[in-house]
């Protein structure tokens, strides 16, 4: 074999290894890209399901505030709003003690 004809076939062999190198860089990228959006899916759905349980939990929220308003208007009307006032302050003071 002359050595014009060894390096054609040395060129061709180089060019068919970096077509080949090229190929396995386009599939990992593709699978990369591919598990990305899958994971952007993932996080979509789980901020949706966290946005909807934040929704349930503040209208919750709005009833149990509601319904001690209520309570304390009760309370009021039956004690009095000094009474009141003192009833505050000692089940604050005991709700500092049971946090210290």
């Amino acid at each position: 074999m002359s050595s014009q004809t060894s390096r054609v076939l040395k060129r061709e062999m180089r060019k068919q290894s970096n077509r080949e190198s090229a190929r396995r860089s386009r599939l990992r990228k593709q699978a990369e890209c591919e598990e990305l959006q899958a994971r952007v899916a993932g996080l979509r759905n789980e901020n949706l399901l966290l946005r909807e349980e934040l929704q349930r939990l503040s209208v919750e929220c709005d009833k149990v505030a509601n319904e001690n308003m209520k309570m304390k208007d009760e309370l009021c009307k039956s004690l009095g709003p000094e009474e009141l006032l003192e009833l505050d302050a000692f089940l604050e003071s005991r709700f500092d003690e049971g946090n210290s």
